[in-house]
């Protein structure tokens, strides 16, 4: 919030609405992807991750349908914009490739 500290600060910064919807959109993002990983890195306490890494048939079914999820979630207008407050299309590459970071 370009530096500011206190709330009172942050809500003067002009274009405060649509800042706190970019973040709010890659903490969003970022926290489906993490959950993602860490499901796959929790499936066993004594086996490396990249073991039987594809094994399990119903966690794919569940990760993918998790990511086409999050994609509606960030990216259907009305529902992103309106009800959850994200936006996806405008956080360009940027807002994702931090969300992945």
């Amino acid at each position: 919030c370009d530096g500011q500290v206190l709330q009172t600060a942050i809500n003067e910064v002009p274009d405060f609405g649509s800042k706190l919807m970019d973040a709010r959109t890659v903490a969003f993002i970022s926290l489906v992807w993490a959950e993602n990983v860490r499901s796959y890195t929790s499936r066993s306490f004594d086996r490396p991750v990249w073991h039987n890494f594809l094994g399990n048939k119903n966690m794919q079914k569940a990760i993918i349908m998790a990511q086409l999820c999050l994609y509606a979630a960030v990216l259907v207008p009305f529902f992103s914009t309106d009800i959850l407050q994200l936006r996806g299309i405008n956080i360009g590459l940027s807002g994702w490739l931090l969300a992945l970071t």
